[in-house]
């Protein structure tokens, strides 16, 4: 499964990401960094280690959470191959 977080600082690392989302309680398999529009922040896709629900709870976990004084928005996909 995987989890669209958008509104990380510019300066994050995939490592910083990895660690916050492991202190949700995410099992990290991958992150995808891209810029977002406005060149401030960044979004994050990351494949997570869980099912569906896992994944929509983790979201909800994450939603609305303020990092580095940044709000962030999340929420779980779910992606065919």
């Amino acid at each position: 499964m995987r989890i669209s977080i958008s509104g990380f600082p510019e300066d994050t690392s995939e490592d910083e990401i990895r660690t916050a989302l492991e202190d949700f309680g995410a099992t990290v398999k991958q992150i995808t960094m891209e810029p977002s529009e406005d060149c401030q922040r960044t979004l994050a896709v990351v494949d997570v280690d869980t099912d569906e629900t896992g994944a929509k709870i983790i979201a909800e976990r994450i939603n609305g959470h303020v990092w580095k004084g940044k709000r962030l928005r999340a929420r779980a996909y779910l992606f065919m191959k």
